[in-house]
């Protein structure tokens, strides 16, 4: 029986729900070390069952058919590491480090954490739009130890392939990067370009590199003055009030816009919260420092 045929049989196996993943699997490391020849072609012999028909090819037939076989789940990698790949993800292991790429950033959360479970880690990860300059970048993460405990890091690392495309756009893969001694169970929100019209769950500040404020100053000017520069951009604006903390901060009642804000008010920051469109942190009294950025407003 050569290589092809035994293929053909685990294949019709699959269909008839008899499918011995070990014998695929042993097969599929048989075609790609090269051991597996094209079967030749019969001049008067007709295949009986469709999936032969199909299968009845090159090698290169043979591969696609091993890996519907098989589909997403574990592999064996070199000296014998488990690795992962599906549609959405892949692990690896590479030295002291799983490194996961992220190859759709628009798939279910779901899809990465059965990927992190498959390899032994309690990895939450979700995915969600950010504004220009928060794509690809870490917007919350909560970590708990083994025991319980909570602790404030991974040790994550986070990058993207090609270095410095934006997650979310064709092309882009996400990469994650964790220790291979990291326990406990980690929950890790990250931004990604936002499809057109999506609102940004991590809005991005208005006025950083990329965003469509960059190079506006911002903090204690005036709504009209802001405003003024928002619309000269073709950008939409909304208004947020926001009370300052005797002690430093700010409270802001989320999804609450103010209404009856002036011109003369004063902006304490800008939010992106989706593509064209800011929104202005803003107050109806001046003040002598900025509740938002915590340094004082310019004085020309």
């Amino acid at each position: 029986m050569n290589e092809l045929t035994r293929l053909a049989r685990v294949r019709d196996e699959e269909l008839t729900g008899e499918s011995s993943t070990e014998g695929a699997r042993a097969l599929l490391a048989a075609i790609t070390a090269g051991q597996v020849e094209p079967a030749p072609a019969p001049r008067a012999r007709r295949l009986g069952t469709p999936a032969r028909r199909l299968l009845a090819g090159a090698a290169a037939t043979a591969v696609l058919a091993a890996g519907a076989v098989l589909g997403p789940g574990l592999l064996a990698g070199p000296g014998g590491t488990a690795v992962y790949a599906s549609t959405e993800l892949d692990i690896t292991r590479e030295g002291g480090e799983w490194v996961a790429r992220v190859k759709d950033a628009y798939a279910q959360y779901d899809a990465y954490t059965r990927g992190f479970a498959a390899v032994g880690l309690d990895v939450h990860l979700q995915i969600v739009p950010a504004g220009p300059s928060r794509a690809g970048g870490v917007v919350q993460m909560g970590v708990a130890s083994a025991g319980g405990a909570t602790r404030g890091s991974t040790g994550m690392r986070t990058d993207s392939e090609p270095s410095g495309c934006v997650v979310g756009r064709p092309g882009c893969v996400l990469v994650i990067r964790l220790p291979v001694t990291f326990e406990g169970r980690a929950w890790v929100k990250l931004g990604r370009a936002a499809r057109p019209g999506e609102t940004y769950e991590a809005p991005g500040r208005a006025d950083a590199k990329g965003e469509p404020l960059e190079g506006v100053k911002i903090g204690g000017r005036t709504v009209g003055e802001v405003s003024a520069a928002a619309r000269a951009r073709g950008l939409e604006v909304v208004y947020q009030l926001i009370t300052p903390r005797p002690n430093g901060g700010f409270s802001a009642r989320p999804g609450e816009e103010a209404s009856g804000v002036g011109p003369g008010w004063y902006v304490w920051d800008a939010e992106s919260i989706r593509d064209g469109a800011v929104r202005l942190l803003v107050t109806k009294e001046h003040l002598a420092r900025n509740p938002v950025r915590g340094d004082a407003p310019p004085t020309d």
